[in-house]
């Protein structure tokens, strides 16, 4: 089963219902104005490929976009976080993702997707979801999600970040949907204006749910190699 497939059991990573969206949208008028803006072909150039990471096999998503909506308004930075496509709060400007499902660890599939922003966009979603963890520590729900389940996640526990870009903030939600109870765990690391998000998940055992260090260094690389380093 790919990361996909398996990300649509509980947070829609790769749903095919909800708030449909085109892969480019518009931003926030802040700050930052010189700075381009990546499209999606220039993010998905710099999304980790088979010549910078071994033991995975690769797919690209470009599945529907979804936008599960939360129970809380509290909560809508995390939820937004679990689905894909550009429309969001504040609005992504592109979006690429791609799938990585680990050959020595059956059961371990990590998914990266690569969000451009306008402005201070990128600053803004981080921010959001610092203050959300802090609101949403003890769960909430969310609907609209694949074939229209809802996914309740009865615990959200902020965790420390591996180092790395900007900022970076990580944190595990343990979702509940269909009778099965996972554990996500979800990094998000800001590189300028491009904010990149890892959700990984166990399907063999929860308990092991990790991000991998390999594959997360291997992406961060990547993204200094296209877009330069942010140290």
């Amino acid at each position: 089963m790919s990361a996909v497939v398996a990300a649509l059991v509980l947070a829609s990573v790769a749903g095919c219902s909800g708030e449909p969206s085109p892969r480019t949208g518009g931003g926030t008028p802040h700050a930052e104005r010189a700075t381009p803006v990546p499209s999606e072909a220039r993010l998905s150039s710099a999304l980790a490929g088979k010549s910078d990471v071994r033991g995975y096999r690769l797919e690209d998503n470009d599945q529907p976009a979804v936008r599960p909506k939360a129970d809380r308004s509290a909560c809508r930075a995390l939820a937004d976080l679990t689905g894909s496509g550009v429309t969001r709060t504040p609005a992504a400007q592109a979006w690429a993702s791609r799938s990585y499902g680990s050959v020595t660890e059956p059961g371990l599939a990590v998914t990266a997707s690569l969000f451009s922003y306008a402005d201070d966009g990128a600053a803004v979603t981080v921010a959001g979801v610092r203050t959300a963890l802090k609101a949403c520590a003890d769960g909430f729900s969310t609907s609209g999600n694949n074939g229209g389940a809802t996914v309740s996640y009865t615990s959200v526990e902020k965790v420390t970040a591996p180092s790395g870009g900007d900022e970076a903030v990580a944190w595990t939600m343990t979702g509940e949907a269909q009778g099965q109870r996972m554990p996500l765990r979800m990094t998000a690391v800001r590189h300028g204006n491009v904010l990149a998000l890892f959700l990984a998940l166990h399907l063999s055992d929860p308990d092991r749910t990790e991000l991998p260090q390999d594959l997360y260094d291997a992406q961060l690389r990547k993204l200094d190699e296209v877009f330069g380093s942010t140290g």
